[in-house]
C-alpha cells in the first residue's frame, strides 16, 4: 500500500499529530466507510488516544492511495 498526500492532508496530519501508521490503520480497518459519487472514499475509525478520525482519499489506478484530507469527528481531551 503506497500513499501520496496532498499538501492539505500533510498539513492536517501535522496539526493533528496523526501518523501515516494511523492513516493506514483507518483505511485497512475502518469502523465505517462509504464511497461518494465522485469516487472518493471516506473512512472513519476510533483511534486509541486520538479520538474519532475521518480520512478522505481516492484509490488511483497505479495502486496509490491519494489522501485528500484528514479530520476529527470528535477529539479526546
Amino acid at each position: 500500500m503506497k500513499f501520496r498526500f496532498t499538501y492539505h492532508a500533510q498539513y492536517r496530519m501535522y496539526k493533528r499529530e496523526i501518523s501515516t501508521i494511523d492513516i493506514k490503520d483507518i483505511i485497512n480497518k475502518p469502523d465505517f466507510s462509504r464511497i461518494e459519487e465522485d469516487d472518493t472514499i471516506v473512512c472513519i475509525k476510533n483511534i486509541q488516544n486520538k479520538s474519532r478520525i475521518g480520512v478522505v482519499y481516492r484509490k488511483l489506478k497505479n495502486e496509490y492511495y491519494l489522501i485528500l484530507t484528514i479530520y476529527y469527528i470528535w477529539k479526546k481531551d
